[in-house]
């Protein structure tokens, strides 16, 4: 999937093919690329997946030729952007106006980079399409420290690790004429709370099992399989549109030492007793890391260098992304349930927010650590009473080695802009967490990152939020945080690697408006109804569902053994461990870390210890631990 467009540049991409020219722009792609002719002139190019288009009672159709003649006839604004549902990047060219309009879809999905100065323009669908090394004004520290500092390991969606090198933000528009290029941007706007009633648990399951049977075939559909709410809704709902004899499920058996052996006992148990329940099939795949690096490595480090993705994601959805290629390319749909926890409970579901056997108290725990972020908590935070609040001293107490800022005093605008940054520029996400607590940045560093991160992305929402718009402003955030990072855009682009299109359901915007308008109360807050409120009520009321399987440990050894951690095996036990410690014996990040912004001579304490053999756990291991992936992958 390659799609470049080029201004002020007479060199050609190799093995793409002229699309559009004019006015000495120039539009190259390869056969993955879709082109409509439109009126008066106008060129439509698209690469990626148009689901289908919104229609006005809110129901998604399949979308023809026609209707592109018809959205784009007076031209482009964000009420087209907003009606194309799937993940894209488009290009609209009008050789009489503009020159071309370039967007992707609403929520950014798919990426789109940027080299803009008087002279030349590069915006291209990933960065091995330009014509220059992207590292030629140095890299970005910003985007390094983002990278290095904030679990998702991918700088925030503007940014990328290149110096004068972007990708496009939500809303964004690049304008190319016969001048300078510029960038146009929408305006979000958001979606207050509402007060649901019984009614609108329907209303939820009709969306969901809609946007299923959109992104549905009915040649077939296979689910990116765990033990967990998500991926077992998808599975049933699948069932439930298109029978069980047009679903099957694919997961992951994961072995990443010798000594832990296979460290998702409970989800692989636990998702066969589902898969049996609905009569589907479930293939089970290998995660073996203990002999040798996958090799699904080879195909894609190219692709992860040129979108600057660097996680053990890269492996575990690489594995199965080769597996469904190799067997199943008839036609279809392949499905994951990622993205579901940040939509409906901030992320915060995931029965880790405190460990304890119980697990009903684990998923109140997760309620609690959401509540901290809900419209109640923003009053007392923003009235100073927070500091009087139960929930809040229980998860600062346990955080004894955790720095915290003050509050801010001087006007609510800086203290929602604080709440903020806690939220998406932390790792530990509690209110006045302080970014001191970043080791691996100087004081320089971690003044400007705050800085230009608040600027840039935290801003706007700071000055608009209110506790009637918390949760739509942090969805629409999430776009550009975690849900591009590299334990999310792996997916799609794994996807792409090996020739298919992955479908993620809780993407759907008719989902996404109904929650950024999800009350408190429907399991965000301190309510008795459990996180994924309106998803389990589903399961439960509207589908055939077995409620009586999610018992017993979530998935990994860590739901019975808290010292048990993924990172600690990959990292000291696995084939990747030689590898790594080769990899890190010579310090390349010297080469792209500037000693002003990051702590060198901390990083290679930790680094030199690693490489000496010495077990590296807790905080260093946050350290080391992407940088290993980092260098894995490598940089231009």
């Amino acid at each position: 999937m390659k799609l470049v467009l080029m201004k002020g540049y007479s060199k050609k991409p190799s093995g793409l093919g002229e699309l559009f020219s004019n006015n000495g722009t120039a539009i190259y792609g390869d056969e993955d690329v879709q082109s409509y002719s439109l009126l008066n002139a106008k060129k439509l190019f698209i690469l990626g997946n148009v689901v289908g288009i919104r229609d006005l009672d809110f129901g998604i159709r399949k979308i023809r030729k026609e209707d592109f003649i018809e959205m784009f006839k007076s031209g482009l604004s964000v009420d087209v952007v907003n009606r194309l549902e799937g993940r894209f990047l488009m290009m609209l060219c009008d050789p009489f106006d503009y020159g071309v309009q370039v967007f992707s879809d609403r929520f950014g999905q798919f990426d789109c980079y940027h080299y803009i100065n008087e002279e030349k323009t590069v915006i291209s669908s990933d960065l091995s399409l330009f014509p220059e090394p992207p590292s030629n004004d140095g890299y970005d520290q910003v985007g390094l420290a983002h990278t290095l500092t904030v679990y998702g390991y991918r700088a925030a969606k503007k940014h990328t690790i290149y110096k004068n090198v972007n990708r496009l933000g939500i809303g964004e528009v690049v304008l190319v004429g016969s001048k300078k290029a510029n960038i146009m941007q929408n305006k979000y706007k958001p979606i207050n709370i509402e007060d649901y009633k019984d009614a609108d648990h329907e209303r939820y399951a009709d969306i969901f099992l809609s946007a299923l049977k959109i992104r549905g075939s009915n040649k077939g559909n296979v689910v990116y399989l765990s033990s967990g709410w998500d991926s077992t809704s998808i599975l049933g709902g699948l069932v439930h549109e298109f029978g069980a004899e047009k679903v099957k499920a694919v997961i992951g058996r994961m072995c990443y030492s010798e000594r832990a052996g296979i460290i998702n006992p409970f989800e692989i148990d636990r998702a066969q007793k589902v898969a049996d329940y609905y009569g589907v099939s479930l293939d089970i795949v290998e995660f073996d890391y203990t002999k040798e690096i996958p090799d699904v490595l080879d195909d894609l480090k190219d692709i992860m260098k040129s979108n600057f993705i660097s996680s053990a994601n890269i492996f575990t959805h690489g594995i199965l992304a080769k597996y469904i290629s190799k067997n199943y390319c008839n036609g279809e749909s392949i499905f994951c349930g990622e993205i579901s926890d940040g939509a409906h409970n901030l992320g915060f579901s995931q029965y880790a927010t405190i460990f304890h056997p119980v697990v009903e108290f684990r998923e109140y725990s997760d309620k609690m650590a959401s509540y901290l972020y809900g419209p109640n908590f923003m009053k007392s935070f923003l009235s100073g009473e927070y500091e009087k609040d139960v929930i809040y001293n229980l998860f600062r107490d346990r955080s004894s080695n955790t720095i915290f800022d003050q509050q801010v005093s001087e006007s609510d605008f800086l203290k929602k802009r604080q709440l903020l940054s806690s939220f998406f520029l932390r790792n530990q996400r509690i209110p006045l967490v302080s970014i001191k607590n970043s080791r691996q940045l100087t004081k320089k560093g971690c003044k400007q990152y705050t800085a230009e991160m608040e600027a840039m992305y935290l801003e706007e929402a700071a000055k608009n939020i209110n506790f009637k718009t918390v949760y739509s402003w942090y969805l629409h955030l999430y776009n550009s945080f975690h849900w591009q990072s590299s334990t999310v855009a792996t997916l799609p682009l794994t996807a792409q690697t090996y020739g298919f299109d992955i479908q993620l359901p809780f993407y759907d915007s008719r989902l996404q408006e109904f929650l950024s308008a999800m009350p408190e109360r429907w399991g965000r807050g301190l309510d008795f109804n459990p996180t994924k409120y309106p998803l389990k009520n589903m399961l439960e009321k509207r589908i055939d569902y077995p409620m009586h399987l999610q018992v017993g440990p979530h998935s990994y050894l860590y739901d019975v053994d808290h010292s048990f951690n993924h990172s600690v095996e990959i990292a000291h036990h696995s084939a990747f461990t030689p590898v790594f410690r080769e990899l890190l014996s010579n310090h390349p990040y010297h080469e792209i870390l500037s000693s002003e912004f990051f702590n060198i001579e901390l990083i290679d304490s930790i680094v030199d210890r690693y490489v000496a053999g010495e077990e590296i756990v807790g905080e260093d291991l946050n350290i080391l631990f992407p940088l290993c992936f980092l260098s894995l992958i490598g940089w231009y």
